[in-house]
């Protein structure tokens, strides 16, 4: 437990929030070949992956 004078010296810092999610926040530009920040929350429910099944 830190003392008074430490927190006084030293606040605590704020917790970090991360994104469950980070590659929904990026956009490709491919007319310029750059990435771009954007939310794009309409992404969610693509297929992730892509295959042939086989009978049981």
């Amino acid at each position: 437990m830190p003392t008074i004078n430490q927190l006084v010296r030293k606040p605590r810092k704020s917790k970090v929030e991360k994104s469950k999610s980070p590659a929904l926040n990026v956009g490709y530009n491919s007319h310029k070949k750059v990435q771009t920040n954007v939310s794009s929350p309409q992404k969610r429910g693509v297929a992730t992956r892509v295959g042939t099944m086989t009978p049981k």
